[in-house]
């Protein structure tokens, strides 16, 4: 076990503690000093020589480490980033499987009122666990003052770190100010009391945790979140879509990114929603979706043509589509096929076949319609903006024949002179969170058969 010791009260009781109980429970301690370098050389110095002498008490090895933490804004947090990174490296160096902080009971309390204060939520609130992966506090349930009998009955002196009486920081305010008041005025447990409520809410924290899991893995398909989150309870809700963007890579999420994305889940927003990290969400239809920017197919220009030629096969960055070769064809056979096929007549194309993404000022002949923007044929049926990019655009030529999911154009249809046919199919390799389209909108006559449902 890796223990933290700066060699003030709360740590080095936390490496004699151990070590009391390491011959019975078979712990191996090793003891860390680290150095921030933002204090008076001198006090460093003191702080390390009381470590040491800690270390010599116990038979454990020390190592030191220095840190450089800069002056500046932000410091405590810069300096926390900076020790948390340094024990784990120096944990993997001496193999120790965990790493001990000397956090007490008055430390939660101040911990929660901070976070109270700034307006955390139950997560928040939950406080610091004794147990976060192979981080450990085991003193999370002991006082200061119980820390400071146990140093005095075993007659160690304590380093003191002068800067604890520095009001300049938050948590010395609460410290100093806040919490003596609140105990003089309201409650002489206050510490306790605030510690207890941190508690009880980690428990309930859990309980909301693994509902969030599991409504996730219900909502969530590949790596967009089913819009019907707007719909849970809210407290849930939140949890759920705060999870989903940390699975996105997003951090430094606040209560108004959050609160923002449930919004947008349950009413279209005008345009994407920007969140930390250069990171946007976006609806496409009934699904958020998160990337590093929306796409917007309509103004894009396409990708170059990929030649297909009959028995072959084309590949573009999210989708594979095949063309059989020539087939008989026998007049008055169904030409019905799924969304993800169509059937060509063979000898009727007029040009090369190729497939390539949507460009601006693509056209597509529709049968009994006439001929209409690729661009409006596809808001008419509502293909998500952001799905647009991923569509394959098959070619006869310089003709709109095929759309997989969209529309098929007039050219090359299958009629009653068809002697051969050639069959094109399509897979989307990127999983999709979206089938190809909805069926949205009438853009020809439909036909009803009843054996097949409604074809257009």
């Amino acid at each position: 076990m890796l223990v933290a010791c700066s060699g003030g009260p709360d740590s080095s009781a936390l490496a004699l503690a151990l070590g009391e109980l390491g011959s019975a429970h078979g712990l191996r301690l090793t003891l860390a000093y680290l150095r921030h370098g933002v204090r008076v050389a001198a006090d460093e110095a003191q702080d390390e020589a009381v470590v040491r002498a800690i270390g010599e008490r116990l038979q454990a090895p020390v190592y030191v480490r220095a840190l450089g933490v800069s002056h500046g804004p932000g410091v405590e947090s810069r300096a926390r980033e900076l020790r948390r990174a340094a024990l784990g490296a120096l944990a993997d160096e001496v193999g120790a499987s965990h790493i001990a902080l000397g956090h007490t009971l008055d430390d939660q309390a101040e911990t929660l009122l901070l976070r109270l204060l700034r307006g955390g939520g139950r997560g928040g609130l939950a406080g610091m666990r004794a147990y976060a992966g192979r981080v450990v506090r085991p003193l999370l349930g002991v006082s200061r003052a119980d820390v400071r009998w146990y140093l005095a009955e075993r007659r160690l002196v304590p380093a003191l770190d002068r800067t604890n009486a520095d009001l300049q920081h938050a948590r010395n305010r609460v410290r100093r100010l806040v919490l003596p008041l609140l105990a003089a005025e309201f409650n002489p447990r206050v510490t306790h009391a605030l510690a207890g409520l941190a508690s009880r809410l980690r428990d309930e924290d859990d309980v909301l945790q693994a509902l969030a899991r599991s409504e996730m893995a219900r909502l969530c398909r590949g790596t967009a979140l089913d819009c019907a989150v707007a719909a849970l309870p809210p407290a849930l809700g939140r949890r759920v879509v705060r999870a989903w963007l940390g699975e996105q890579g997003l951090r430094g999420l606040t209560a108004g990114h959050v609160e923002r994305v449930r919004a947008s889940a349950a009413r279209p927003p005008r345009g994407a929603l920007a969140l930390p990290g250069g990171l946007c969400v976006w609806r496409e239809g009934d699904w958020l979706v998160c990337g590093s920017a929306a796409p917007d197919a309509a103004n894009g220009a396409g990708g170059e043509a990929v030649a297909v030629v009959p028995g072959g096969t084309a590949r573009g960055s999210s989708w594979v589509l095949a063309v059989s070769v020539p087939q008989d064809w026998t007049a008055g056979t169904d030409p019905w096929r799924p969304p993800d096929r169509a059937v060509l007549d063979a000898d009727t194309l007029p040009g090369p076949l190729s497939v390539r993404a949507p460009r601006r000022g693509d056209r597509v002949r529709i049968p009994k319609v006439g001929t209409r923007k690729l661009h409006d044929v596809l808001i008419d049926r509502k293909v998500p903006r952001g799905r647009r990019a991923a569509l394959p655009v098959l070619l006869a030529g310089d003709d709109v024949v095929w759309v997989p999911g969209v529309v098929r154009a007039a050219v090359a249809r299958v009629d009653a002179s068809t002697r051969r046919v050639l069959e094109a199919s399509v897979h989307m390799t990127d999983k999709p969170a979206l089938p190809l389209a909805k069926p949205c909108g009438t853009l020809s006559p439909r036909v009803e058969r009843p054996e097949r449902g409604t074809i257009e």
